[in-house]
């Protein structure tokens, strides 16, 4: 699960909402009215996204915490809402039993009663644990998209896809799931792991691919010309599929509803994903579980063990709240456009001339009306949204 206990984010050769957009954020004191729910917000016709967050190592009784919360939560949202999206995020099969996973999605489903048409229901997993009876589960609970999450920070040129191949081979069975996958790579990853992988994944039913490459420590020089260039392969492979792409590293097949939408299509970058409709509520709960209402994120603690503690004082357990401010909020839509749509169309000419002293020029396609990024500006993305976290010069 993405960590977002600060707003100063490592740098990352991949984007993402945590390290591009992220870090524009500031905290805000929790008792500010800021971050209460307007009127609108708590509408019956407004949609809310719920996330329920699992930490890999287990919490005894974590399915009746959750419903606490959900409980002490109960004045942000109302019953009638439509639920456009459900994901159980981390790690549901490790933290939860069948048993338990049963119990809570019939529990929440007596708080969240009206799911919008169409809706999102989908579970994390990691090839793994998808065998035949929990699928079967997630089937049972009308789960309808899986996350396959695939760890792949250490490989080598023949290292084994049997238990990728399996699992994708059980999903191909029930022919009734949305299939995306997450890839964490590194400098350790093997290119030529990474073409089977693809072309495995490419060949499937798999629609969404996102692959991310962070370090969590220092990086020499030599290995991040390797990741750069192991990135800059990645997006020359899907750009060959006819893949459309969003940031530098999170890829949509042709059939998929995203690739499908014009290029000026308004899209959003969201913690979640990149979406194409906007949800103005998300509700999250668990462990390091990120809310949005009101415009403003909460950020639940990410201790288990205060977690526990502050449902049994009958406290909420967010532990920060952050907003957007007014001087952040241009840097933050040029930030969206650049992710979503790879260009700033309908620039004045001071901030087309700001843009251009920020950004190298062979990284830029400039015309009258529009700043672009090619190809090598596409895979120095997250160079660019860092470049724009500071406040443009006037």
């Amino acid at each position: 699960m993405t960590n977002f206990s600060n707003s100063h984010i490592q740098h990352s050769l991949t984007t993402g909402f945590k390290s591009s957009l992220f870090p524009l954020y500031e905290s805000i004191a929790e008792e500010s009215s800021a971050v209460e729910p307007n009127g609108a917000e708590l509408s019956s016709i407004t949609p809310i996204g719920i996330n329920i967050y699992c930490p890999l190592q287990r919490v005894d009784d974590y399915e009746h915490l959750i419903c606490q919360e959900v409980t002490l939560r109960r004045s942000l949202y109302k019953r009638h809402q439509p639920v456009a999206s459900v994901w159980w995020l981390g790690s549901p099969l490790q933290q939860f039993s069948p048993e338990a996973i049963t119990e809570l999605c019939f529990r929440l489903s007596s708080h969240f009663i009206h799911h919008q048409e169409g809706s999102t229901r989908g579970m994390a997993v990691t090839p793994m644990e998808l065998n035949k009876n929990n699928l079967a589960l997630i089937k049972g609970l009308n789960f309808n998209a899986i996350q396959l999450n695939i760890d792949a920070s250490i490989a080598s040129c023949d290292r084994s896809l049997s238990n990728i191949e399996t699992a994708l081979q059980m999903l191909a069975d029930y022919k009734s799931f949305d299939l995306s996958c997450v890839i964490k790579l590194s400098d350790q990853t093997h290119p030529d792991f990474i073409d089977r992988l693809f072309n495995l994944l490419k060949n499937s039913h798999c629609t969404h691919i996102e692959v991310l490459s962070q370090k969590n420590g220092p990086e020499s020089l030599q290995d991040r010309f390797t990741s750069q260039n192991q990135l800059a392969r990645i997006n020359a492979y899907f750009d060959d599929c006819g893949w459309r792409v969003c940031g530098n590293n999170s890829f949509f097949a042709p059939s998929h509803p995203i690739a499908r939408l014009p290029k000026r299509a308004k899209l959003e970058a969201t913690p979640w994903g990149y979406l194409a409709k906007p949800i103005p509520l998300w509700l999250s709960f668990g462990v390091a579980a990120l809310s949005l209402r009101a415009d403003n994120y909460q950020y639940n603690t990410p201790s288990s063990e205060q977690y526990v503690s502050m449902l049994g004082d009958r406290t909420s357990p967010v532990q920060n709240h952050f907003c957007l401010p007014a001087k952040n909020k241009t840097n933050f839509q040029l930030i969206q456009q650049f992710l979503c749509q790879h260009a700033i169309t309908s620039i004045d000419p001071s901030l087309h001339r700001q843009l251009s002293a920020l950004i190298p020029k062979e990284w830029l396609q400039s015309e009258a009306n529009s700043l672009a990024l090619n190809s090598e500006g596409i895979v120095n993305l997250s160079t660019i949204c860092d470049k724009l976290l500071g406040v443009l010069p006037a």
